[in-house]
């Protein structure tokens, strides 16, 4: 029997752009409608029930955004619910948090990856997916090949065999969010502490009447069921919550002791954690010994002021460069221009000097792609210095963008040492373990990402606004990450006094919040804070926007990213 196709629209307003995604569609069976505009898409959309939607975010007229408001309302008058995917540019990507938070199922950043697109048809189009059957082999292969699934399986199996039969939680999302199965079981046992006090404060806040506590005590519960995937008991705290904001007490009476009952059977469910908690932190414990004891010459090299020098022979001009490092207390490490040599010494300098010598495009070009993995992955500076012809070839090679700085023969050596004590200066603060302050009313919560950020960040956790006041009195963080929604000083009055303190109005705001309609995400961002994160991001993504927000504010000169 022949499939039903799933039907998608394609927005952009440059034809060429959609020829392409169109393409890449027909490429995985889907045929797709074409829009040049947001309100050429939204009269198509009323006309025409679609599955999937792929819209441009910079349009004229009619940006992404307006189109996205506009269609909702589409949506919700035909009662579906339609994932609109946002694609935009490579200078969007570090608004992705945003354009979630706007309403926005997921992202593609162009020029789109089949492979991306092939994993968005594979989580947003239905069941019934339009793909010929002819196509299901290679749609498997995409599936049994993902890295991430992989993964999952792995951290799945290091879960004990008791949780793996304890019901009404997705083990599979709870470690998708926390990122491995120790920080799931890790997050697992602060939802698991923390039930008997907050199921007595939400039964005493509901019997008093006290909707304020009450409302924040089912948002702290709907986010941290939701973190450990105790899906149906997020969606009915999400239910209580809305019910307290609109002052529905008689919800609130009904369905309380339905929540606190779900809530309460978990206290017998997970208890065996208490066992699987020790014996990781025993774990633990004997691990850190262990890399203790290793050799800590990397440490060493990365403390010490180190040069890998890539050259091709020894000559005057390698010698001379040599010398004017060393006159300035730098450790030379001089390697010859070969792969294995390359890789034998990455790890031992933070700053690499290539200085290619006539070696032929190809095999210039095979280093420098070489080197730009290497300081991408490392976080290393890139420099390059040579002829100019040899400098030529070297631009011609993708590995070229990591360049941070380029130094062509006659070398202006001054300007080269000068260089190499800022770029020095600057791995030095990057690798200084920065002070981040959190702020949450949400101790739970807190609990969870301070374990997260320990390892690398140094930690401060306040539950209000005001407490975070007094701390600043004190002592000034690297980073705030921030709630919005807390008693006292909400996250937004919190901000405007941040930023209106001529002693604190510098300190970058990241929010950290599980607010994210229309409303409060542009609220927010007239004030310009540094980021906006969602509560429901999953650990990796956390991390990985905390690290980059670092690297990015230190680097934003050098091309280290």
């Amino acid at each position: 029997m022949e499939k039903e196709s799933s039907r998608v629209i394609i927005v952009d307003d440059m034809v060429i752009n959609r020829m392409i995604i169109s393409s890449l569609l027909a490429g995985n069976g889907i045929k797709a409608d074409q829009a040049e505009s947001g309100r050429e898409c939204i009269e198509l959309c009323k006309k025409n029930d679609y599955d999937l939607i792929l819209l441009d975010h910079r349009m004229p007229e009619f940006d992404g955004v307006d189109t996205l408001v506009a269609l909702k309302d589409i949506f919700k008058d035909k009662g579906r619910d339609v994932p609109v995917i946002c694609h935009t540019t490579e200078e969007g990507r570090k608004n992705i948090n945003l354009y979630k938070a706007a309403g926005f199922a997921d992202v593609l950043i162009k020029p789109i990856d089949p492979k991306q697109l092939a994993d968005v048809l594979i989580t947003y189009l239905p069941e019934r997916d339009a793909l010929p059957d002819e196509d299901d082999t290679l749609l498997e292969e995409i599936i049994n090949d993902s890295d991430i699934i992989d993964d999952e399986r792995d951290e799945l199996d290091k879960l004990p065999d008791w949780l793996k039969t304890v019901p009404h939680i997705d083990l599979v999302k709870g470690i998708d969010n926390c990122g491995s199965a120790e920080d799931y079981i890790d997050a697992l046992y602060v939802f698991y502490s923390s039930i008997d006090e907050k199921s007595d404060d939400i039964a005493h806040f509901r019997n008093f009447d006290e909707l304020t506590m009450y409302k924040l005590s089912v948002h702290s519960l709907k986010s941290m069921s939701a973190l450990v995937g105790a899906r149906d008991l997020s969606v009915l705290a999400r239910e209580l919550e809305e019910a307290a904001k609109n002052e529905d007490i008689k919800a609130i009476r009904d369905k309380t002791p339905e929540l606190l009952e779900s809530y309460r059977k978990f206290k017998k469910l997970l208890s065996p954690l208490m066992d699987d908690v020790r014996r990781l932190v025993e774990e633990t414990a004997c691990e850190e010994e262990k890399e203790e004891d290793k050799d800590t010459s990397t440490k060493r090299y990365r403390e010490s002021r180190t040069v890998l020098y890539i050259r091709s022979g020894k000559g005057i001009v390698t010698k001379g460069i040599e010398k004017s490092l060393s006159d300035i207390d730098y450790r030379v490490i001089s390697v010859e221009d070969e792969p294995d040599e390359i890789i034998k010494y990455k790890d031992e300098a933070d700053i690499i000097l290539y200085h290619p010598v006539s070696g032929g495009e190809s095999h210039i070009g095979i280093t420098m792609n070489l080197l730009s993995e290497i300081c991408c992955d490392d976080m290393k500076i890139f420099l390059l210095m040579g002829d100019n012809s040899d400098i030529e070839i070297a631009k011609k090679s993708s590995g070229f963008n990591a360049v941070s700085e380029v130094y062509s023969r006659p070398v202006n050596m001054q300007r080269f040492v000068d260089d190499i004590e800022h770029f020095t200066s600057l791995l030095e603060e990057y690798h200084r373990k920065k002070t981040i302050f959190i702020v949450d009313d949400d101790p739970d919560y807190i609990s969870v990402v301070t374990r997260w950020l320990s390892k690398d960040y140094q930690i401060s956790a306040f539950n209000a606004g005001e407490e975070l006041i007094k701390g600043l009195s004190v002592s000034k963080p690297d980073l705030i990450l921030m709630d919005y929604e807390m008693p006292g000083l909400d996250g937004y009055d919190l901000m405007k006094y941040i930023k209106s303190d001529e002693s604190t109005k510098d300190i970058p705001v990241i929010f950290l919040t599980g607010k994210n309609d229309r409303e409060h995400v542009f609220k927010i961002l007239n004030y310009k804070p540094d980021g906006y994160l969602l509560k429901t991001s999953q650990k990796e993504n956390l991390m990985d926007s905390i690290d980059r927000f670092f690297l990015e504010s230190l680097f934003g000169k050098a091309k280290i990213l």
